[in-house]
């Protein structure tokens, strides 16, 4: 059976091998424990047909002395108005009409073999995205094989899962097209020509938009684009949201078009997450770029005192509701991540002077969000001081779910003078941003606030976040005391390019830079920037997490920072250079290791890959280091 649902518990390795996202794609499924089988997914839309989809499915046996026998349950399930959404079925086609799609059909066909069994199942279920228990509960011993019992139960016009069953015998092939019963796919087409025209044309553009990717880099490089392209995902549905005076408010058609970073831990969108997948988006594909960022600010809260705020997880559905515990379906108000989506915008304008129609557009949405950080994220006593609220994990070294670094150790108490270093860099990154924004859409008042910010937001970052002593940016806590740790966050002002450049003669870029350069801290000639240092009290002290381990969207961010101060500090562009060395050959490596695929994240002390493969998230950064986009 090939499974709706991702999951490590049954031991089956799944890959993204090619495609890119919107036309074509393939996928390996390897099951070398159960059934012994490798079964391969090849999808493909025909430029004739619109709304049409070709799925070509084979499957043989991994064991040359001894061929499987293999149940493929093919499915359409609906889960709208069911006086106007329908289904109908039998052992080769489930018809039916959707309020998007309108009328539609799938069709299955055999292309080698006829199969040994086949059967169909037609139902009304109260959980239409959960099929692989509706197949278990309605399976019965008939002559062939376990097979569904070729009716539908209950009332044809009620119908909202429809499902046909073959069963073959390894090697088998098998095509099933997705179409309008108005506009079928032609019985010429040629899956095979099709797949080769998108591919060719993802070659062609991948040579234009990465031209610095090193041949020897090329197909690892093209690997972790369609990697992540594979996750592109639509969500809609019930979405929940509570107020932190206990109102619980739900959205019942809430949509979202966003990536996910993990089909099996991380099936759904994350806020900060998203504004990384974007950085390779908008110089990949524009268009889809505005509609994904467009999709993620219409979901913001646009009235009252939580104005532009934005959930730091979205739950979006019934099935993605499936896929999480129950008390995570809910959006607590007030709690967010880091506003990565900015620094992203902030790119796509450069690179794209011609786009302030689009800024316009989004322009109103960002000021509510930068607003929301700006009046719910300061300190009690000064309004452009900032820290994240609340404290997580142990009493000896608390951490902070909303900064997006979790278990990244901070003071162990919430102190009401506290300043934290990242979230300080942060909205001084986005005031900076705002008011470039504003002067292109001339929005002259707003500029000079956002200037006024800026300036205001870094004064403290450069006087309180400062620790002499230790010649590093730490979370300030109060007057001669410090949250004493290092890693990620001595880094932010050099990540967020905020320090003066100063013709070089910056003591405090010099100090980070010699930090990138001390032996045994927080740089591994293996693996790249560790998140806090082998010599840190906190170190894994929490795990292999944000204590120590190797994230590459902030390595990625760090490398960016180089690039930018290189041509007045000498040093930044050695340290910038052997750090993409590292990464590049660290990240392959395991790559080549694993047969295709990358992690979550690398180990801290000999890079090795660990968590969430295959991972679709923000360690793709590692294609625009390769490519040299900064």
């Amino acid at each position: 059976m090939i499974r709706e649902v991702c999951s490590y518990d049954d031991r089956v390795d799944f890959r993204s091998t090619e495609g890119d996202g919107l036309n074509f794609g393939v996928t390996s499924i390897q099951d070398d424990w159960f059934m012994d089988v490798t079964i391969t997914e090849e999808w493909v839309k025909p430029e004739t047909s619109n709304n049409s989809v070709a799925l070509r499915i084979t499957g043989v046996s991994n064991n040359k002395d001894e061929e499987a026998y293999v149940s493929v349950y093919t499915y359409v399930s609906i889960s709208g108005d069911q006086s106007t959404e329908t289904l109908t079925c039998d052992s080769k086609t489930i018809s039916g009409h959707s309020n998007d799609y309108g009328d539609f059909e799938l069709v299955v066909k055999s292309q080698n073999q006829e199969p040994i069994a086949l059967s169909y199942l037609g139902l009304n279920s109260s959980h239409p995205y959960e099929v692989s228990s509706t197949i278990s509960e309605n399976m019965g011993r008939y002559k062939h094989a376990w097979q569904l019992p070729n009716k539908t139960i209950g009332a044809v016009s009620e119908t909202n899962v429809g499902i046909i069953e073959k069963v073959f015998q390894t090697p088998f092939t098998l095509t099933v097209y997705l179409q309008s019963p108005s506009e079928p796919i032609p019985e010429s087409f040629d899956s095979d020509d099709q797949k080769e025209k998108y591919q060719n044309d993802f070659d062609q553009k991948f040579a234009t938009k990465f031209p610095n990717v090193a041949p020897e880099n090329t197909d690892f490089a093209k690997n972790v684009l369609n990697t992540l392209l594979n996750g592109l995902s639509y969500f809609s549905g019930e979405r929940i949201i509570k107020y932190p005076n206990g109102t619980v408010q739900t959205f019942a058609n809430s949509e979202l078009f966003s990536f996910i970073p993990n089909k099996v831990y991380f099936p759904r969108p994350f806020f900060w997450d998203e504004g990384f997948h974007d950085m390779i988006i908008h110089r990949w594909d524009p268009e889809l770029f505005k509609k994904i960022i467009n999709s993620w600010f219409d979901i913001q809260v646009t009235d009252g005192e939580w104005s532009g705020w934005i959930a730091r997880e979205q739950i979006i559905g019934k099935e993605a509701q499936s896929r999480c515990p129950e008390w995570a379906w809910t959006g607590i108000v007030g709690t967010m991540n880091p506003p990565v989506f900015y620094i992203t915008l902030e790119q796509f304008i450069t690179e794209n002077p011609d786009e302030i129609t689009f800024l316009k557009e989004i322009y109103p949405k960002l000021q509510m969000t930068y607003n929301f950080y700006f009046e719910h994220c300061h300190i009690k006593s000064d309004k452009y001081s900032f820290k994240w609220p609340g404290r997580t994990y142990g009493a000896d070294f608390g951490g902070t779910l909303d900064s997006g670094l979790d278990d990244y150790p901070r003071y162990h108490l919430e102190v009401d003078t506290e300043i934290d270093i990242d979230l300080q860099a942060w909205m001084a990154s986005c005031s900076l941003i705002m008011k470039k924004f504003a002067s292109l859409v001339g929005d002259t008042t707003n500029e000079a606030l956002y200037q006024s910010n800026y300036e205001k937001t870094t004064n403290i970052l450069f006087t309180k976040n400062w620790n002499d002593e230790k010649s590093l940016y730490q979370d300030y806590i109060e007057p001669g005391l410090f949250s004493d740790h290092t890693g990620y966050l001595n880094l932010f002002t050099l990540l967020l390019k905020l320090e003066p450049i100063d013709n070089g003669n910056n003591d405090r870029v010099n100090a980070i830079l010699d930090l990138l350069t001390k032996e045994n801290s927080i740089l591994s000639e293996i693996g790249g920037i560790r998140s806090l240092s082998v010599d840190d009290s906190g170190f894994v002290i929490s795990g292999n997490y944000w204590c120590g381990a190797i994230w590459i969207n902030l390595n990625y961010l760090a490398l960016s920072g180089l690039k930018y101060y290189e041509p007045y500090y000498p040093k930044a562009q050695t340290i910038r250079e052997n750090l993409e060395n590292i990464l590049i050959t660290n990240m392959k490596k395991e790559y080549e290791k694993e047969s295709g695929g990358i992690f979550e994240i690398y180990l801290p002390y000999d890079g090795e890959g660990y968590s969430n493969l295959p991972f679709a998230g923000w360690s793709t950064l590692i294609l625009l280091i390769m490519a040299q986009i900064y």
